[in-house]
């Protein structure tokens, strides 16, 4: 008989042009998505945004299901389009409904992920593998919020260009959220670490 396994594994990644390839925008319709999802097993990522151009004076309305709120209820938020950078939304989306500008763009447009911090859904953590960078830095999982929520867990990195390191933990692992399964989300950032995997159960 074969063994069945619940551990899942997220590899937190920037990505500029998840949501959609770099092209211009010409209108105020909603735009085209390459796909509706941050990632498997519910992790949720922050939405990039980046111009060539000024678009400072567009705005961009996201649509979706934001980590840590109600099965099945979508979150709207409206973001301000940036200039000649990337700008980023504040919740943690696990699925994109639409991107919506307010009108074109100046400049080719492309939608991502930031990957410098990621959110959980209840789970445990059973392993952090990372590779470091020459400058120390952390792997930090706090409870629903990236800087003042409870902290979780935290790895220290050292300072020592592309070294690599597995963090073991017990066999129940690190809870991720609590009294509620719906509310209750982690959030890991990553300072200066070239590469970071976490095992989750």
């Amino acid at each position: 008989m074969a063994m069945q396994s619940d551990i899942w594994a997220v590899s937190p990644t920037t990505n500029a042009v998840y949501y959609r390839a770099v092209a211009a925008s010409a209108g105020s319709a909603a735009l085209v998505l390459l796909q509706s999802t941050a990632g498997s097993n519910g992790i949720g990522y922050k939405v990039s945004i980046t111009t060539v151009g000024n678009s400072s004076g567009r705005t961009f309305t996201i649509v979706g299901h934001a980590m840590g709120t109600a099965t099945g209820v979508d979150t709207t938020e409206v973001v301000t389009g940036p200039n000649a950078t990337t700008v980023y939304s504040t919740n943690y989306f696990d699925t994109i409904t639409s991107i919506t500008p307010s009108g074109a763009t100046t400049g080719d447009l492309s939608i991502g992920v930031l990957g410098t911090s990621v959110a959980l859904p209840r789970c445990r953590i059973k392993n952090v593998y990372y590779v470091g960078t020459a400058t120390a830095g952390s792997v930090k999982v706090n409870l629903n919020n990236a800087s003042t929520g409870r902290l979780l867990l935290q790895v220290d990195t050292p300072a020592s260009a592309t070294v690599a390191n597995n963090a073991f933990i017990s066999q129940d692992g690190i809870l991720v959220g609590g009294s509620s399964a719906l509310t209750d989300i982690g959030i890991v950032t990553l300072t200066n670490v070239t590469f970071s995997t976490l095992m989750c159960g």
